[in-house]
């Protein structure tokens, strides 16, 4: 499944939207704690439809090391359209700005 299927497994409440959090990551990205204490920096991208906007979650063990990605329309979920776990990352994204 891909980007902008929709969000699976359980919802939390997110204090931003996710336009509000993409920009906030902005061009040049921003690095936070996820709520597993992992650190973690978050990339604006595009999915493969070359259209929708998605932030990527890359983890401290290197540029392979990519968590998972989001969009809008999986903002909020534990699990992603791919069906990545990225709600830590979400969370974590959420709550630093």
């Amino acid at each position: 499944m891909a980007h902008p299927k929709g969000g699976q497994g359980n919802t939390f409440h997110t204090k931003h939207t996710f336009d509000q959090a993409y920009n906030h990551v902005g061009h040049n990205g921003k690095s936070f704690d996820s709520t597993t204490g992992k650190k973690i920096t978050a990339k604006q991208s595009i999915a493969a439809d070359n259209k929708t906007q998605t932030i990527v979650f890359k983890g401290e063990t290197g540029k392979k090391s990519i968590h998972g990605n989001v969009c809008e329309k999986c903002w909020g979920y534990r699990s992603s359209c791919c069906k990545s776990w990225i709600g830590q990352c979400v969370e974590g994204l959420d709550g630093s700005f």
